[in-house]
């Protein structure tokens, strides 16, 4: 029959809580007693066996006392003692497994949490049975101590095992050959002396009794070790708080002093507060797993608390009369111990962190520092600091070993330790009072010897520091401007300046002459042509003179820039004007020539000439007031006179009017005002000309050209007119082609272009003599003809017809 195998540590931790008798186990469920039978002698062989087993409750005997070894076991009385001897979980309302074991019965639970280390029977056709009230055989004790052991039963060869040792092994059930193997191979089940192992012989209740303490006997060390309790614990601590920690078996329940702590996968941690005092406590640990077995360790701590942890960091020694120490201060009793120095409390910080500010007298000063808890446990340190007390350090700034300067700023400073603003003196003069000094000092030419020191508060003096300084007066330094070698201007300006260490204001001299009497000169002069020299020194106020300086500078004349403005080489005009000017270094005004005649004086010249007809030669120069003449400049104009040019404006190719008025203009470089002719009569004389003109019918020739002074004429103009004669134009008012009114009145008006007047007449008879008519006329019944016609002077006519209707 098949099942699931039981863990092999699962069993034995269930069969511990069943086996250890007289403990504190809330697994322990029979009190361990020691149990005689009258029929189990102390000789008999599984005697040992059976008083174990029924001291633990796992077997009993019967009502008179005896146990009856030799009598056999039932299936259901072998289903109880597995159930008992693995600790297995009993279910009552656990699913009925097998038709001939119900609820009712006393081994229900029994069976049916042993069915998978017993064997059921399960037919091909019909319902699973036990057949619980037969004897149980070698090989059903031999099979469920295999599978309650969970011992490996794959990897077996039951027929070499089984046909080397029993002559009756092919009386093994097939399906349980291996088990039978693994259990013969294991030393759980022995054959008999014949070579035989009767596998379905009945088992008596000895026997089965000396199996299972075998099994009990053999696992009980292994058993223990599978419950994991490891406890980490001090066994002397001096903190209030104890912190344990520890692990244990995985899904276990850990107690501490019958209170469960948590167990997070294997590992526990707590801490505790010893708040009874100094004294030994006593923990009690215990590990319980799901199927009841247990471990129990006990283990004591000593709580005894000592003095406060105190550090001290202070100087061994001091060259200074205050000093800070500090420190730190920790107790695992008290949270809040004192510190005092000297007798005198100091200030504590909350991490336990302290300092304090001393003032010491020289020599050896002894500090003592105490630490005191609540419990009255104190530490004390002493240390011990060497005052030693020193003079003021002095620190010169840079002093120069010489100096051309008559004067020197000394400057420094002084520190102590002791004295925040020590003195300082130079040559045992006080020149600083706050730790610094800056002296300005005047030197005599030659060695000059200075000693510095400070002093503090408490008398004591630095080291003297002793400088000399030679002075060397020297002479003033002139530098110049930039000063050219040749020029060819009249003057120039010469400067430059002098800088003296010890004079602010040197004198500086050109030519012996004094031209700067503060540092500095600008001096005009005046050079000769040639060359002109100069000499340049400087002195200051102790009679030391600069390096003489020579300069040459070589004056030459030049001639003045002459530059003329556009001049044309053609004209077409009579008259130009030419200009331009002239530049000169020497001469603000250098004078023009043109043609060897003064043209300007002052440097520029605007001259308007008159020129002649053909090549007319200019020459041009400029002189400056030092005689010197510009190069000659020739230019030469061509002047070519033409005629004017006539412009007219428009007159038209045709006209219907019989007078028309032309107009235009004549230009000409050369005069103002040209003439103009028409068909070779004079019509203007001032450059423009107005001519009204009587056409006659037809073709009306025209010839206009211009006339200047100089007798040039224009390109003669010919236009051709055509002029013709047009009709009157009449205007009638408003006419009605039908009236019923005997009486009518015509009006209406005539234009002519060339006639203001012209006649207008009504059925051949004149009514109007001046371009306008009124006439009344009386209409006969039915209709009228009306002729109106209008004539100009030049007898071209326009005629008009009406027809009016009379009905009375």
């Amino acid at each position: 029959m098949g099942g699931k195998k039981f863990n092999i540590v699962a069993v034995w931790f269930m069969l511990l809580s069943l086996v250890l008798a007289g403990t504190a186990n809330a697994a322990t469920v029979v009190k361990q007693t020691t149990v005689v039978f009258v029929d189990v002698k102390e000789t008999y062989w599984a005697n040992e066996a059976i008083e174990s087993m029924s001291s633990q409750g796992i077997i009993s005997g019967n009502p008179d006392g005896t146990f009856k070894p030799e009598a056999p076991i039932t299936r259901e009385q072998l289903a109880k003692l597995i159930t008992l001897t693995f600790g297995l979980d009993v279910d009552s309302a656990a699913t009925q497994t097998f038709s001939d074991v119900n609820s009712s019965s006393w081994a229900y639970v029994y069976v049916e949490a042993s069915k998978d280390y017993l064997t059921g029977y399960f037919p091909i056709k019909g319902k699973p049975f036990f057949d619980p009230q037969a004897n149980a055989t070698r090989e059903d004790v031999a099979v469920a101590l295999v599978r309650a052991m969970a011992l490996d039963t794959d990897n077996v060869n039951a027929d070499s095992i089984l046909g080397n040792k029993f002559y009756d092994y092919d009386e093994v059930s097939p399906q349980l050959a291996n088990e039978v193997a693994v259990a013969v191979d294991n030393k759980l089940i022995m054959g008999f002396p014949d070579g035989t192992f009767k596998p379905t012989s009945p088992i008596n209740r000895a026997s089965v009794a000396t199996l299972l303490y075998r099994v009990l006997k053999s696992s009980y060390t292994s058993a223990t070790k599978d419950v994991l309790l490891d406890v980490q614990m001090p066994e002397k601590v001096s903190s209030s708080t104890l912190r344990i920690s520890g692990k244990a078996t995985s899904g276990a329940k850990v107690y501490i002093n019958n209170k469960e702590v948590e167990n997070l996968n294997g590992s526990f941690a707590e801490a505790y507060s010893l708040s009874e005092g100094e004294r030994v406590y006593e923990f009690v640990f215990k590990v319980v797993l799901p199927n009841g077995r247990s471990k129990t360790v006990t283990k004591n701590v000593t709580y005894q608390t000592t003095g406060p942890k105190l550090t001290v960091t202070a100087p061994d020694s001091a060259s200074q009369l205050n000093v800070k120490i500090s420190g730190k201060v920790t107790d695992d009793s008290d949270t809040n111990p004192s510190v005092t120095i000297n007798n005198k409390e100091v200030y504590i910080s909350y991490n336990g962190t302290w300092s304090a500010d001393l003032t010491l007298k020289e020599g050896v000063n002894t500090i003592v520092v105490t630490a005191v808890n609540k419990y009255d446990k104190q530490v004390v340190v002493e240390k011990q600091i060497i005052v030693t007390l020193g003079g003021p350090e002095l620190t010169l700034d840079l002093v120069p070993e010489t100096s051309s300067s008559s004067t020197v700023t000394l400057t420094g400073k002084a520190t102590d330790k002791n004295d925040s603003y020590p003195k300082i003196y130079i040559n045992d003069q006080l020149v600083g009072s706050y730790g610094s000094f800056s002296k300005t000092v005047t030197l005599n030419e030659g060695e000059n010897v200075f000693r510095f020191k400070a002093t503090n508060s408490l008398g004591k003096s630095s080291t003297v520091i002793t400088k000399t300084i030679t002075f060397t007066v020297g002479g003033p330094v002139i530098t110049l401007d930039m000063i050219p070698e040749t020029s060819n201007s009249t003057t120039i300006t010469l400067s430059g300046k002098a800088t003296d260490k010890n004079d602010s204001y040197p004198k500086i001299y050109l030519n012996d002459q004094l031209v700067g009497s503060y540092g500095t000169f600008s001096k005009t002069v005046t050079l000769k042509e040639g060359e002109n020299v100069f000499t340049f020194k400087a002195t200051n106020n102790l009679g030391k003179s600069s390096s003489v300086i020579t300069k040459t500078v070589t004056f030459t004349v030049g001639v003045p820039v002459l530059t003329l403005d556009n001049i044309p080489e053609t004209s077409s005009s009579s008259t130009i004007t030419i200009s331009g000017q002239a530049s000169d270094t020497n001469d603000s005004y250098p004078k023009i020539y043109m043609n060897d005649q003064l043209v300007g004086s002052y440097g520029t010249f605007s001259k308007t000439v008159t020129l002649k007809e053909g090549e007319n030669v200019f020459t041009f120069k400029a002189t400056n007031n030092l005689g010197k003449s510009s190069a000659l400049i020739t230019k030469t104009v061509v002047f070519t006179v033409g005629g004017p040019e006539l412009t007219l404006d428009s007159i038209p190719e045709t006209s219907s009017s019989s007078r028309i008025t032309l107009s235009g203009q004549a230009t000409d470089s050369n005069d103002s005002n040209p003439k103009i002719y028409m068909n070779d009569l004079l019509v203007g004389s001032y450059g423009t000309f107005n001519k009204e003109v009587t056409l006659v019918e037809g073709e009306n020739i025209f010839t206009f050209k211009a006339l200047n002074r100089l007798g040039k004429s224009s390109e003669v103009i010919t236009k051709k007119i055509v002029f013709v004669i047009g009709s009157p134009k009449l205007d009638l008012d408003y006419i009605p082609e039908t009236t019923s009114s005997k009486q009518l009145t015509f009006t209406g008006s005539a234009s002519d272009s060339n006639d203001s007047n012209p006649k207008i007449y009504l059925n051949d008879k004149l009514v109007g003599s001046y371009g306008s008519f009124n006439q009344s006329v009386t209409l006969v019944e039915g209709d009228n003809f009306f002729v109106f016609k209008v004539t100009n002077k030049f007898g071209k006519v326009t005629t008009v017809e009406k027809k009016v209707v009379y009905t009375p």
